[in-house]
């Protein structure tokens, strides 16, 4: 699809889409629903990332959907400034009418007309999967944050995803032109100029651990990395890197990882995880 029909299908129709295709009730699409989810996962960030967040200033969105995770992070954080930029009409309407200062628009063009500086922290959280672009957003968020902001990413682990499902198509969607493991997204953040201060991921997770994480509001299966601006920017990239993703990646492994770890029918193998 071209930029125009990305902006008017995240206008209109995204997320009846998604619930639909991954077969949640309407109630999923609901936007209170979204937003109270959203707003414990705000929480939930804030108190685990607290020492990595500016207190106050203004924290930027990307990706705000209905405004909950800013609202969830104000909650914690009650002197920060929000700024949510989202491309539905309704969610933006939605995080607007619940206090939540957000525009409505593709972040392709936010980009062609902010002016913007000097941003505490700026924070994509299950978003970056939607840009048409991941570089230039790293680049943009590298000019306008303040010395000392924080990067935030919530980003769903293209390998992890597959894995479960032992086939490269269960990761594939329309409205993911890119995808990402923690070594690709910690790579190409380096390289657009930051030092990665944290990276988490959910990838060898045990049961017992996701159940506690999913208890406080986070959403599993994904990664979080917060980074601060660097002088430079690690410009190497590593094709023993390369071969390793594509090892892991081959469907044939693919396979044989599924049905070790995560298929029913080799439940004696799950104490090797």
């Amino acid at each position: 699809m071209s930029k125009d029909d990305y902006d008017e299908y995240y206008k209109e129709h995204y997320r009846a889409h998604r619930a639909a295709s991954i077969g949640k009730t309407e109630r999923a699409a609901e936007l209170q629903v979204n937003f109270d989810d959203a707003r414990k996962f705000g929480r939930a960030l804030a108190k685990l990332l607290s020492s990595n967040i500016k207190e106050f200033g203004l924290t930027i969105d990307v990706g705000a959907s209905t405004g909950g995770v800013l609202f969830g992070l104000r909650e914690i954080l009650p002197k920060l400034e929000l700024l949510g930029i989202e491309p539905s009409l309704a969610e933006s309407d939605f995080a607007n009418q619940h206090g939540v200062k957000t525009h409505r628009a593709l972040f392709e063009d936010f980009l062609a007309k902010s002016d913007v500086s000097k941003v505490s922290n700026i924070i994509c959280v299950r978003s970056l999967n939607h840009l048409l672009d991941p570089m230039s957003f790293f680049i943009w968020a590298k000019k306008i944050l303040a010395p000392n902001g924080s990067l935030i990413l919530v980003v769903k682990n293209f390998r992890h995803q597959v894995r479960r499902a032992g086939r490269i198509i269960a990761g594939v969607q329309i409205d993911h032109p890119y995808m990402f493991t923690p070594e690709t997204l910690r790579t190409m953040v380096e390289q657009a100029g930051f030092k990665v201060i944290y990276l988490d991921s959910d990838e060898y997770k045990n049961k017992t651990e996701l159940a506690k994480q999913k208890e406080t509001g986070f959403s599993i299966h994904h990664i979080r990395l917060v980074a601060k601006k660097s002088a430079g920017g690690n410009k190497n990239f590593s094709r023993w890197l390369y071969w390793k993703l594509r090892w892991q990646l081959w469907p044939l492994f693919l396979k044989i990882y599924y049905l070790l770890f995560y298929s029913r029918r080799f439940k004696f193998f799950k104490f090797l995880r």
